[in-house]
């Protein structure tokens, strides 16, 4: 809506914005932090943005929907960091203080053969849950954590189309 030459700082600025989060905000949110990189390429597509001046209609509409576009990557910071931070919940720990219930109740009897298999059994099936329920809850670190996959598609994209 707007001409290129207007924009192509704009576009060079999304592009290093993206960038910058694979390379420093991804690996810091494993640390439960934010790169410092991201913020101050932001604030400058920001003043970007804003230093568009709109010639008709259209892109007063249009700035209006960037405005609202870049105060969604804001949020959407704002929440990654907040995944990252996740403590396990509360009924982790209950699900620890019960197994542990059932444990002693099965140390009641003797040892035979079928119920040291049937403990067996249930410690790997309550240990591997519990592990899987560890593991999913902080999406940035750990052997199933995510990669920023959608952000390395945009800077394609974005270059494809800068030149």
């Amino acid at each position: 809506m707007f001409d290129i030459e207007r924009t192509r700082e704009i576009q060079n600025f999304l592009v290093d914005y993206s960038q910058a989060v694979i390379d420093d905000d991804w690996p810091a949110l494993a640390d439960g932090k934010l790169g410092q990189r991201v913020g101050a390429i932001k604030r400058q597509l920001l003043e970007g943005v804003i230093n568009l001046k709109p010639a008709n209609p259209t892109q007063e509409k249009m700035l209006s929907y960037m405005m609202a576009d870049i105060d969604a990557l804001s949020d959407y910071r704002v929440v990654r960091l907040a995944s990252a931070l996740v403590k396990p919940p509360v009924y982790i720990y209950v699900i620890i203080f019960g197994f542990l219930v059932t444990m002693a109740c099965f140390g009641a009897y003797r040892p035979r053969g079928p119920l040291v298999a049937i403990v067996f059994l249930y410690t790997v099936f309550v240990g591997l849950v519990l592990f899987l329920i560890l593991q999913l809850s902080d999406p940035f670190q750990g052997d199933i954590s995510i990669a920023p996959t959608a952000f390395e598609y945009r800077v394609e994209t974005l270059q494809s189309k800068i030149g």
